[in-house]
């Protein structure tokens, strides 16, 4: 998943960390690449029905936290 982001001041504040979805896809590609691919990724993924998932920062810590902490648990991946 990524965090909000999109304009220079963002993205760095955030370490470019942001754009975990394109990281994987291009793992080469230079973190300005990522910002400028992004809008390119996620219409690609709408296009093929793939989920393109993008929440704020706050909201992933705190999902991240609850995981730690044996508060919720992360999805399985689906076998069928």
């Amino acid at each position: 998943a990524n965090y909000n982001g999109g304009s220079d001041l963002l993205d760095f504040s955030q370490g470019w960390l942001n754009y975990q979805i394109e990281h994987h896809v291009w793992p080469d590609l230079s973190m300005k690449q990522y910002q400028l691919g992004a809008p390119k990724l996620e219409e690609i993924c709408q296009k093929y029905g793939v989920p393109y998932v993008k929440e704020n920062v706050f909201v992933r810590l705190a999902k991240t936290l609850n995981i730690m902490v044996g508060q919720s648990s992360m999805r399985e991946f689906p076998t069928e």
